[in-house]
């Protein structure tokens, strides 16, 4: 054994890194060092890939791809991060230090005391210290380095070009729309169009976005990947059609929901252009009819680099069969990312629901939970201690916490908002202890305040789930409900939202 460690020497230093505060907030991390460690003892050193830590620890699928998708690298850096701090303060006395050198997946073994690899400072997230008491210091919050390169497209991305129907049902069915019920069964798939794109792109779910098609005019622009704020899958930003132009899409009678995604890389502070709001302008009209005029990405998304999704309802073909989308500049160039259309019922947006974890979860009752989208701060904690009050148990297993919002597009009309809390954290054999008054935020929607020093352990006890419904609320100016987290003491906590549109029910009672 590598500075004459034995097998169980190693063993009983990482039970002692599991126990520590520092990793029993993170079942990812634990599963990383414990992996890493099992495969070295076990003279496996060698097989340690990127490819066998996204499959085996992170519960990615066999096509996994990691060009596509940085979760090794991000975790292994939080990983000698979170070692490195461990080793700083409650492993300071140990005889033996775990480390993975800086370049490498592997851990070695080091008498204790000795000298760490320098720090890494790549582009991988950085994890930061808060000046709170020590009783919370096992939080960390990370985020995201300026810029994240992404590897080109492996080369056997998919090259070929298909019409939208048979794009969208080669993609996989669970994925296809948000709630199984919202969907009229006369309508066509979801179409997915990566506008200016020359290949086409598969996202994090595995969803198919198809090559650019049914365009006529403006010019495709590329760009490199960089990190995009709110967006689940930045990559899905990387490409544009600009100019004036218009989209003629081919779908079957029926009604559907159109998400236009944008995001302003030209313009604003820190961009090549300068500037700000007004450098851009431009108007979109569906079937003739106008649902953007003047419209400023970066008035509506807040900044540049800032994933900006607005959605339609009552979206239908028109009477030659066809969608037919114009952008009209008006100050520089019109100019989107990406367009969507899925089935939805007249009147009624699809509704939203997101949860935490890295795949899409449906609950007991049918309905489909998807990964975090729309979000900004925060982290994902995962947990495992038992929770009451619900058949979803899966739907509980990872907490967001810190100061995050959500910008949850929509349209006009009326919505719900359900949020799902549980108090895992505090309480009599929780990690941290205590109980009541030890955690309290405020949430706002839109600027007006939906609950303030709430505090989940008064109102549910430990372990327990407890989901705050509110009605009737109306998007903001930006078509949004924007959701925010403010931590009042300690840290806010989520597990998972709902966005329902009522609409349909606010007008049939005003009609009653």
């Amino acid at each position: 054994m590598e500075k004459g460690f034995s097998a169980d020497q190693v063993r009983a230093e990482v039970e002692s890194i599991l126990a520590s505060p520092a990793f029993t907030r993170s079942l990812r991390l634990r599963r990383l060092v414990t992996y890493l460690c099992n495969k070295t003892l076990a003279g496996e050193a060698d097989q340690i890939k990127e490819y066998s830590l996204g499959v085996d620890v992170m519960d990615r699928p066999a096509t996994f791809d990691p060009t596509e998708d940085a979760i090794a690298r991000v975790e292994v850096h939080r990983l000698r991060k979170r070692l490195r701090e461990y080793y700083q303060k409650e492993g300071v006395g140990d005889k033996l230090q775990i480390v993975v050198p800086s370049g490498q997946y592997a851990p070695v073994f080091l008498p204790g005391g000795a000298e760490h690899p320098p720090a890494e400072s790549g582009a991988a997230p950085v994890e930061q210290h808060r000046g709170v008491p020590s009783r919370l210091r096992r939080r960390y919050v990370w985020v995201l380095g300026a810029e994240i390169l992404v590897l080109a497209v492996a080369a056997a991305a998919v090259l070929f070009f298909l019409r939208h129907r048979a794009a969208a049902s080669s993609a996989a069915p669970r994925f296809a729309q948000r709630d199984s019920a919202a969907a009229p069964t006369d309508t066509s798939p979801p179409v997915r169009l990566a506008c200016g794109r020359s290949q086409a792109h598969i996202d994090r779910l595995g969803r198919q976005w198809v090559a650019d098609q049914y365009f006529e005019g403006g010019s495709a622009v590329e760009q490199p990947t960089r990190f995009i704020a709110r967006a689940f899958d930045p990559r899905l930003f990387d490409s544009a059609r600009a100019g004036d132009f218009a989209y003629h899409i081919p779908l079957a009678p029926g009604s559907y929901e159109l998400h236009l995604y944008f995001v302003e890389t030209l313009y604003g502070p820190g961009t090549p252009g300068g500037g700000g709001e007004l450098s851009r302008m431009f108007d979109v009209f569906a079937n003739d009819r106008p649902i953007l005029s003047s419209f400023d990405i970066i008035s509506d998304a807040g900044d540049p680099f800032v994933a900006d999704v607005r959605r339609f309802k009552n979206i239908s073909p028109a009477a030659d069969g066809r969608l037919h989308l114009r952008f009209r500049s008006r100050r520089e160039m019109a100019r989107v990312s990406a367009i969507e259309i899925v089935p939805a019922r007249s009147n009624l947006l699809n509704p939203v629901r997101i949860y935490f974890d890295d795949a899409p979860f449906t609950d007991s009752a049918g309905r489909v939970w998807m990964p975090a989208e729309y979000c900004s701060g925060g982290q994902p904690s995962r947990h495992t201690q038992p929770v009451s009050g619900t058949k979803d148990t899966e739907l509980y297993s990872v907490e967001r916490f810190g100061h995050f919002s959500f910008a949850v597009p929509v349209d006009t009309g009326t919505y719900a908002l359900s949020l799902h809390f549980v108090e895992e954290f505090y309480g009599p054999g929780n990690p941290s202890g205590g109980g009541a008054g030890s955690r309290l935020f405020n949430v706002f929607c839109n600027g007006v305040a939906l609950l303030r020093d709430f505090d989940i352990y008064r109102q549910a006890g430990m372990n327990r789930v407890l989901i705050k419904t509110f009605h009737g609320l109306t998007p903001n100016s930006q078509g949004e409900l924007h959701i925010e987290f403010v931590p009042v003491l300690d840290h806010a906590s989520l597990y998972a939202l709902e966005v329902v549109d009522e609409s349909r029910q606010s007008f049939l009672g005003r009609r009653l």
